[in-house]
């Protein structure tokens, strides 16, 4: 199998399990950041998850796509990305032709400055992924495109796939560039598709300063108790106008942000440490264990225990 062709293990675990699949050994250890074509027919991808982003665009035939419970047709033009531990999967209709570029790379080839289960994410590039940083219920499971945006988005796959493949002196860079390019366009086709006006866009970009300090204090105080009230008299901002703004500016509520930051580094750490689920639980800022099991299973399908257990590596 060639470094560009996607690895997809056989799956041996039972149904129910969650596959985990690691970076170090889906994308590799010398660039956090692969692209490949896909054109295998027939079959499934269980419920899985993966540290690391994928992007899947069809350039041909069709699949289906299993997010938080819900199935979606993909088809040429259609395209989705997923954040890393979220659970999903994929069900290829038998003797379908298809063609799938994917794109798949870790938070920090677009920032070198993000680590895991850090609260130091203070660059721009941060900002800019952190819309992407979403859970299953969140998470736009197909994005239809279509005329101008269908052809840049396939152009700038293509033009990837061969930077990729040809390891020409400063690809890197190009990648990169690339990657932000694509997913500005992403970011654009889903702001449209939702009817997002040009006013609040421009109210948006006017507070994206202060709303990125905010989270930026949520991802270093996340394991605290940290009240709203709190956080609006330490940025100087009305309760209400805060959240307006929070909502708009990162698709949820206050406290839904909160639970699924706090989800998503348990999830993280429920597969790289030995921690106990009860010591995640407080680790993460929960402070009921019941409750944090209730919640941490609305996001990803499973309890913690479960999670633990069958998201291992394969």
């Amino acid at each position: 199998m060639s470094d560009q062709e996607h690895n997809l293990a056989p799956l041996q675990s039972r149904k129910e399990d969650v596959i985990f699949y690691r970076a170090e050994s889906e994308i590799g250890t010398l660039l956090p950041f692969k692209v490949y074509r896909w054109n295998r027919a027939g079959g499934s991808i269980r419920d899985h998850t993966h540290d690391y982003f994928q992007i899947w665009y069809v350039v041909k035939g069709e699949f289906i796509h299993t997010i938080n419970q819900h199935t979606y047709s993909m088809v040429k033009g259609n395209i989705f990305v997923i954040p890393p531990y979220a659970v999903h999967r994929v069900d290829l209709v038998p003797g379908q032709d298809i063609d799938i570029i994917g794109c798949e790379f870790l938070p920090h080839f677009i920032d070198e400055q993000y680590q895991p289960h850090s609260g130091g994410k203070d660059s721009f590039d941060y900002s800019y992924l952190e819309q992407f940083m979403l859970d299953e219920e969140h998470v736009t499971p197909k994005l239809a495109l279509s005329g101008e945006t269908d052809l840049e988005v396939s152009r700038l796959l293509h033009d990837m796939l061969d930077e990729f493949q040809s390891g020409k002196r400063y690809y890197e860079l190009v990648l990169k560039a690339n990657l932000l390019k694509l997913m500005s366009v992403i970011m654009r086709e889903m702001a449209r598709q939702s009817g997002q006006s040009n006013e609040e866009d421009e109210r948006v970009e006017k507070f994206r300063e202060l709303m990125t300090a905010a989270i930026h204090y949520i991802h270093e105080h996340y394991n605290e108790e940290l009240r709203l009230e709190k956080l609006c008299r330490k940025f100087s901002i009305s309760k209400s106008y805060f959240c307006a703004l929070f909502k708009r500016f990162t698709g949820k509520t206050y406290n839904d942000y909160l639970i699924d930051y706090r989800v998503h580094q348990a999830a993280a750490m429920l597969i790289d440490t030995d921690m106990t689920v009860t010591d995640i639980c407080f680790q993460v800022g929960f402070n009921d264990v019941p409750y944090f099991s209730r919640v941490f299973k609305r996001q990803t399908g499973v309890t913690p225990t479960h999670f633990k257990k069958n998201a291992s590596s394969v």
